[in-house]
């Protein structure tokens, strides 16, 4: 392994073993780990926060120094092993090594991607240095530890024990894990899948567990390789900044995305579902075989996105999982991506400060939308490709050339050609399509809600449909001619939704007068942002929304929803039809049998209890009361808008076990329209739970709301904020979301506060500050 890397000069060749050594009393502990490695001067090692005792080489003393983010050891070149011994501590945060408080007692557990490894011992932090794991800790005796490995063997020592886990293959150091508390397991009849809670919980993760079996059995038969550990941990942390983790054998969860109650709603169904099977997915695309560097950070997020909803959908199809990849996939990264605060999705990466700015919707959803196009344009040559990828790289690093030279031998069409155009660009085209006689006029331009970027062209697979007859055209080029040797009397492009673009038609009487869902989702999705980006007027959006309101699948009833929902909480000229169709699309699928439909329903009244304050009053009284999950934010939403009861929400919270439950009240609490309660549920959410604290940017969402919650920001809780979330980009995620709506009425005075604080370099802030520009002129239409 070189050792320059990016802006650190490691002076390491190779990196082959750590033996480290934790002896813990409380969340202090001394530690001294052992590292085998071949240096070619005086080594530099990560390490942030501990204290560093000794250094010794093939067991002389030797002396160093602290550095930046630190220590550099002059040993000069070697090969053998350096040892490090030294201390440190698990503090109250959420990365790194932490203390993770519930119901008056802590587990310590560990985060560690990106780079926070070297914050519980001192290492060479970085993800191409792929080495072995011995772990051993000593910790009291009635306190149990979960690493990547089974137990190897436990000594007891009065009340004491040492607990010795087995070595680990090589892998990174972002990807071990550490946990020690009372945990409580619920195992797999074949013992070899484990659910891990705190006291009480475990009996919650039977969902869980089954939807990891069933992924694990998915993958295997996809890539043709076994799961390569003997052990899968899944462990529900009550502190947890992310929504999981994909450590290794030791996967960490957010307690809501990995716990249910006996009778879950379907949404709760599907996060499980998903969350398990992406982070299972790592257990191979990012585990087994590793980016090389960060700039690659989307073969880890885009491949694990991606194949948790294929997994998913062969194991849970009623889960209608690709309508909600569109939903929430593809509708977020295609946002953020018509924004000039974008990047591709091979985004460059200098230094450590950078990467947890990119775990974005490009690295992810995007990312795993030009995959599924890439896969439907390619058909069976994409899996053999990936299969021998993962095969060739096992246990080592790779990028993503190495994954395209994997595909290309089973597909005549120039992969790299292909996907380097779309990994390697920024944003994505429009294609204007225009019918003349018997030929069709394709023109691409990239496509932006608010100008000022580079118009740039685009190799793209497109898909049509002429007269019935599908045709496959890749347009590589501004214009393109098709010849279609008939008078085209019918016309639609991306078929199925499958295409990371956008179509806007010259004539939509040549689209047939009944669309399938994907694709009635599609024309309502493009013709939505059209309006916001000034492509078409008010009254053509109308007019395609008009057109689909007749139609009684999920997904086009959803996206008018999503679509039309926003639109009032931007424009109130808009909400006298958001009222209309919410009213008349609930009663359409309050009746129906199937049970998405019910899920659906629950969203359609939630949204209507927010918008009718009559219809709250009328659904509140079933709050605390709801026999269908589906409806059970419905009602604690519609209590809070009825009756601006925060103790009554407050019981609500008690009352509910699992967090899951808890955040429905906690959200709910946001919709408060009376101002002096919400200021006061505001301060109660902050007092909760660390990783809840950013729910109070939903009071953005609620019209009376938005003076609330600004000034609270302003009172200097973003400080606040950034203290609780330090070393992750989530809390900037969030406020980025809120910023659109938070800023209407008050758009200079937003941005001049947001602009004179550090955060506004986050890409995420600057991208709702662009995004309030746009909601700032639709308020306008």
């Amino acid at each position: 392994m070189a050792g320059q890397v990016k802006e650190i000069s490691y002076n390491v060749i190779d990196v082959y073993r750590y033996e480290v050594y934790l002896s813990f009393s409380g969340t202090r502990y001394d530690g001294k780990v052992s590292i085998e490695l071949e240096a070619s001067g005086d080594v530099r090692l990560d390490a942030v926060g501990l204290s560093i005792r000794s250094t010794k080489v093939n067991g002389r003393d030797m002396p160093f120094e602290a550095v930046k983010d630190g220590i550099l050891v002059r040993s000069g070149p070697f090969s053998g092993v350096l040892t490090v011994e030294f201390s440190g501590e698990a503090p109250d945060k959420l990365v790194g090594i932490y203390r993770a408080p519930y119901n008056g007692d802590y587990i310590i557990s560990t985060q560690f991607e990106s780079v926070h490894a070297r914050e519980m011992f001192p290492c060479v932090d970085h993800p191409a240095f792929k080495a072995r794991f011995k772990l051993v800790v000593e910790i009291p005796r009635d306190l149990h530890a979960i690493s990547n490995m089974p137990i190897e063997r436990v000594t007891l020592n009065g009340d004491r024990k040492v607990v010795e886990f087995a070595e680990t293959p090589p892998m990174s150091t972002y990807l071990l894990y550490l946990g020690i508390g009372r945990w409580e397991e619920l195992v797999d009849p074949r013992g070899k899948y484990l659910i891990a809670t705190v006291p009480g919980r475990s009996g919650y993760g039977r969902l869980a567990l089954e939807y990891a079996r069933k992924s694990v059995d998915f993958y295997e038969r996809y890539f043709g390789i076994p799961y390569p550990l003997p052990k899968m941990h899944l462990i529900a942390v009550p502190e947890f900044a992310f929504g999981a983790m994909e450590n290794w054998g030791a996967i960490t969860f957010r307690e809501n995305a990995l716990l249910a109650p006996e009778s879950p709603d379907v949404a709760q169904r599907r996060r499980i579902a998903e969350v398990v099977a992406h982070e299972i997915a790592h257990q191979w695309f990012g585990d087994l075989v590793t980016m090389e560097w960060w700039d690659d950070l989307w073969l880890n997020e885009s491949f694990a996105t991606f194949m948790s909803y294929k997994a998913v959908d062969s194991f849970a199809p009623e889960l209608r999982m690709w309508d909600n990849f569109l939903l929430g996939e593809t509708d977020e990264a295609m946002l953020r991506d018509s924004l000039r605060a974008t990047h591709p999705i091979h985004a460059k990466v200098n230094t450590p400060d950078e990467i947890e700015s990119i775990f974005d919707e490009i690295s992810y959803g995007k990312g795993a939308s030009v995959l599924r196009m890439i896969e439907y344009f390619l058909g069976e040559s994409f899996r053999k490709g990936l299969s021998s990828y993962l095969e060739h790289h096992a246990y080592s690093n790779a990028r993503a050339q190495d994954l395209w030279e994997a595909i290309q031998p089973f597909t005549q069409v120039p992969v790299a050609e292909l996907m380097n155009d779309w990994i390697m660009k920024p944003g994505y085209p429009y294609v204007r399509v225009l019918a003349e006689g018997s030929r069709v006029e394709l023109e691409q331009h990239r496509f932006s809600l608010t100008g000022g970027v580079e118009d740039l062209t685009y190799m793209v697979p497109l898909t049509l449909s002429v007269n019935g007859r599908r045709l496959n055209v890749t347009m590589n080029s501004r214009t393109h001619v098709v010849e279609v040797g008939e008078p085209v009397r019918e016309l639609r492009a991306n078929l199925d939704r499958a295409g990371f673009y956008r179509v806007l038609y010259s004539d939509l009487s040549l689209l047939p007068p009944r669309l399938g869902p994907l694709e009635s989702y599609g024309l309502l999705n493009d013709y939505y942002y059209f309006m916001m980006a000034g492509l078409v007027d008010k009254a053509t959006y109308l007019k395609v929304a008009e057109g689909q309101v007749g139609a009684t699948e999920y997904l086009p009833i959803y996206e008018l929803s999503n679509e039309l929902y926003e639109l009032q909480l931007i424009n109130s000229s808009f909400k006298d039809l958001a009222l209309r169709i919410h009213r008349q699309k609930l009663q359409e699928v309050s009746s129906s049998p199937d049970e998405t439909m019910r899920e659906l329903a629950g969203r359609l009244a939630n949204r209507l209890a927010t918008m009718d304050r009559s219809y709250a009053e009328q659904l509140a009284p079933q709050a605390g009361k709801v026999t269908d999950p589906n409806m059970k934010q419905a009602t604690y939403t519609a209590y809070a808008v009825a009756t601006s009861d925060l103790e009554g929400l407050k019981r609500f919270y008690e009352s509910e076990q699992l967090d899951s439950e808890k955040v429905k009240v906690i959200t709910a609490a946001m919709y408060i329209p009376d101002r002096s309660v919400l200021e006061r549920a505001i301060e109660w959410v902050a007092s909760l739970k660390r990783q809840d604290l950013l729910y109070v940017f939903m009071a953005a969402y609620n019209p009376s709301g938005r003076d609330t919650l600004w000034s609270w920001i302003k009172s200097g809780m973003l400080d606040t904020v950034a203290s609780a979330f330090k070393g992750t980009a989530i809390a900037w995620r969030w406020l980025g979301r809120a910023l659109p709506l938070l800023g209407l009425g008050r758009e200079q005075e937003v941005r001049s506060y947001i602009e004179s604080r550090p955060e506004a370099a986050e890409p995420n802030v600057r991208a709702g500050l662009e995004l309030l520009e746009v909601f700032s002129r639709v308020s306008r239409l």
